[in-house]
Protein backbone atom coordinates (compact mmCIF):
# COMPACT_ATOMS: atom_id res chain seq x y z
CA UNK A 1 0.00 0.00 0.00
CA UNK A 2 2.06 2.87 0.96
CA UNK A 3 5.03 3.47 3.38
CA UNK A 4 6.63 6.81 3.73
CA UNK A 5 9.95 7.89 5.28
CA UNK A 6 11.36 11.06 5.57
CA UNK A 7 14.25 12.83 7.72
CA UNK A 8 12.80 16.05 9.63
CA UNK A 9 15.57 18.90 9.57
CA UNK A 10 17.61 19.68 12.52
CA UNK A 11 15.38 22.29 14.85
CA UNK A 12 18.14 25.16 14.69
CA UNK A 13 20.02 26.44 11.83
CA UNK A 14 23.08 28.87 11.97
CA UNK A 15 20.56 31.50 10.60
CA UNK A 16 18.00 31.93 13.41
CA UNK A 17 21.11 32.43 16.26
CA UNK A 18 25.05 32.84 15.17
CA UNK A 19 25.93 32.24 18.86
CA UNK A 20 23.51 28.99 19.30
CA UNK A 21 22.80 30.02 22.73
CA UNK A 22 19.42 29.49 22.13
CA UNK A 23 19.54 26.58 20.16
CA UNK A 24 16.63 23.89 20.97
CA UNK A 25 15.42 26.65 23.35
CA UNK A 26 12.69 28.41 21.63
CA UNK A 27 9.77 26.39 20.50
CA UNK A 28 8.12 29.65 18.34
CA UNK A 29 12.04 29.35 16.54
CA UNK A 30 10.45 29.47 12.79
CA UNK A 31 13.53 27.01 12.19
CA UNK A 32 12.21 24.56 14.35
CA UNK A 33 10.59 21.74 12.47
CA UNK A 34 9.03 18.73 13.94
CA UNK A 35 7.35 15.91 12.48
CA UNK A 36 4.01 16.50 15.17
CA UNK A 37 3.70 12.90 16.45
CA UNK A 38 6.88 11.17 18.32
CA UNK A 39 6.78 7.90 19.68
CA UNK A 40 6.14 4.24 18.25
CA UNK A 41 2.76 2.50 17.54
CA UNK A 42 1.35 0.09 15.74
CA UNK A 43 -2.16 -1.46 14.83
CA UNK A 44 -3.13 -5.09 13.22
CA UNK A 45 -6.71 -5.87 12.17
CA UNK A 46 -8.45 -8.60 11.31
CA UNK A 47 -11.01 -8.26 8.56
CA UNK A 48 -13.16 -11.64 8.16
CA UNK A 49 -15.73 -11.36 5.12
CA UNK A 50 -18.38 -14.38 4.42
CA UNK A 51 -18.43 -14.53 0.74
CA UNK A 52 -21.61 -15.65 -1.49
CA UNK A 53 -20.12 -19.15 -2.66
CA UNK A 54 -19.53 -20.11 1.25
CA UNK A 55 -15.62 -19.74 1.46
CA UNK A 56 -14.38 -16.51 3.93
CA UNK A 57 -11.94 -13.93 2.56
CA UNK A 58 -9.39 -12.67 5.99
CA UNK A 59 -7.59 -9.01 5.20
CA UNK A 60 -5.11 -8.45 7.58
CA UNK A 61 -3.66 -4.63 7.96
CA UNK A 62 -0.72 -3.49 9.46
CA UNK A 63 -0.03 0.39 10.28
CA UNK A 64 2.18 1.48 12.40
CA UNK A 65 4.31 5.18 12.86
CA UNK A 66 7.64 5.46 14.36
CA UNK A 67 8.90 8.82 14.69
CA UNK A 68 10.98 11.51 16.73
CA UNK A 69 10.30 14.95 17.76
CA UNK A 70 13.30 15.79 15.18
CA UNK A 71 15.22 13.02 12.95
CA UNK A 72 13.22 10.58 11.14
CA UNK A 73 9.79 9.21 10.78
CA UNK A 74 8.51 6.45 9.15
CA UNK A 75 5.03 5.84 8.39
CA UNK A 76 3.69 2.34 7.00
CA UNK A 77 -0.11 0.82 6.19
CA UNK A 78 -0.33 -2.98 4.31
CA UNK A 79 -2.62 -5.38 3.68
CA UNK A 80 -2.48 -9.08 3.32
CA UNK A 81 -5.35 -11.41 1.98
CA UNK A 82 -6.04 -14.97 2.26
CA UNK A 83 -9.03 -17.44 2.72
CA UNK A 84 -7.60 -18.16 6.34
CA UNK A 85 -5.94 -15.86 8.83
CA UNK A 86 -2.89 -17.77 8.16
CA UNK A 87 -2.85 -17.22 4.47
CA UNK A 88 -3.88 -13.85 5.33
CA UNK A 89 -0.76 -13.58 7.77
CA UNK A 90 1.72 -14.91 4.96
CA UNK A 91 0.71 -12.17 2.35
CA UNK A 92 1.12 -9.71 4.86
CA UNK A 93 4.70 -10.78 5.24
CA UNK A 94 5.29 -11.15 1.97
CA UNK A 95 4.32 -7.83 1.52
CA UNK A 96 6.28 -6.23 4.18
CA UNK A 97 9.34 -8.31 3.33
CA UNK A 98 8.90 -7.36 -0.91
CA UNK A 99 8.68 -3.16 0.73
CA UNK A 100 11.40 -3.58 2.47
CA UNK A 101 9.46 -2.93 5.81
CA UNK A 102 10.17 -5.97 7.50
CA UNK A 103 13.29 -5.45 10.04
CA UNK A 104 13.37 -7.22 13.49
CA UNK A 105 10.95 -4.86 15.32
CA UNK A 106 8.31 -5.29 12.85
CA UNK A 107 8.56 -9.00 12.87
CA UNK A 108 8.24 -9.19 16.86
CA UNK A 109 5.82 -6.72 16.69
CA UNK A 110 3.94 -8.63 14.15
CA UNK A 111 4.67 -11.96 15.72
CA UNK A 112 2.95 -10.52 19.55
CA UNK A 113 -0.07 -9.26 18.15
CA UNK A 114 -0.67 -12.52 15.57
CA UNK A 115 -0.73 -14.62 18.97
CA UNK A 116 -3.11 -11.53 20.68
CA UNK A 117 -5.04 -11.47 17.64
CA UNK A 118 -5.77 -15.40 16.95
CA UNK A 119 -6.81 -15.00 20.31
CA UNK A 120 -9.17 -12.17 20.11
CA UNK A 121 -10.46 -13.11 16.57
CA UNK A 122 -11.20 -16.81 18.05
CA UNK A 123 -8.94 -17.96 15.11
CA UNK A 124 -9.90 -15.58 12.33
CA UNK A 125 -13.71 -15.89 13.10
CA UNK A 126 -14.66 -12.35 13.95
CA UNK A 127 -13.83 -8.95 13.14
CA UNK A 128 -11.06 -7.64 15.72
CA UNK A 129 -8.04 -5.18 15.84
CA UNK A 130 -4.57 -5.14 18.03
CA UNK A 131 -2.93 -1.94 18.87
CA UNK A 132 -0.05 -0.76 20.97
CA UNK A 133 3.15 1.36 21.38
CA UNK A 134 2.85 4.42 22.30
CA UNK A 135 2.51 8.17 20.46
CA UNK A 136 2.24 11.79 21.59
CA UNK A 137 0.77 13.81 19.18
CA UNK A 138 1.45 17.74 18.66
CA UNK A 139 -1.89 19.75 19.26
CA UNK A 140 -2.73 20.45 15.09
CA UNK A 141 -0.68 16.71 14.30
CA UNK A 142 1.76 16.52 12.12
CA UNK A 143 2.85 19.22 9.97
CA UNK A 144 3.57 19.65 6.21
CA UNK A 145 6.63 18.64 4.59
CA UNK A 146 8.44 20.10 1.68
CA UNK A 147 9.87 17.07 0.27
CA UNK A 148 7.05 14.80 0.19
CA UNK A 149 3.94 14.64 -1.94
CA UNK A 150 0.37 16.26 -0.56
CA UNK A 151 -0.09 12.53 -0.96
CA UNK A 152 2.31 11.38 1.54
CA UNK A 153 1.69 14.47 3.82
CA UNK A 154 -2.09 13.07 3.98
CA UNK A 155 -1.12 9.86 4.43
CA UNK A 156 0.96 10.60 7.19
CA UNK A 157 -1.80 12.80 8.97
CA UNK A 158 -4.16 9.70 8.57
CA UNK A 159 -2.02 7.01 9.74
CA UNK A 160 -0.81 9.36 13.32
CA UNK A 161 -4.58 10.54 13.52
CA UNK A 162 -5.85 6.77 13.32
CA UNK A 163 -3.41 5.27 15.34
CA UNK A 164 -3.54 7.85 18.29
CA UNK A 165 -6.58 7.55 18.36
CA UNK A 166 -7.38 3.35 18.41
CA UNK A 167 -4.68 4.25 21.73
CA UNK A 168 -7.18 6.09 23.32
CA UNK A 169 -10.08 3.68 22.65
CA UNK A 170 -7.60 0.70 23.99
CA UNK A 171 -6.44 2.78 27.08
CA UNK A 172 -10.26 3.60 28.00
CA UNK A 173 -11.17 -0.47 26.87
Amino acid sequence: MTSVSYTVSPNWTAGSDKSGASRNKNPNDPNMLTTGAYGSAFELMLDSHANSDGSTTETLTYKSYDGKTNGTFSATAETGTGADLSSAYQSLLATLQANGEMDDKTAAQLDDAMGQLDTKSAGGSTDATISGGGLLVQAGGPVYFNGISAYQNQFVDALVNELSTRLNLDAKA
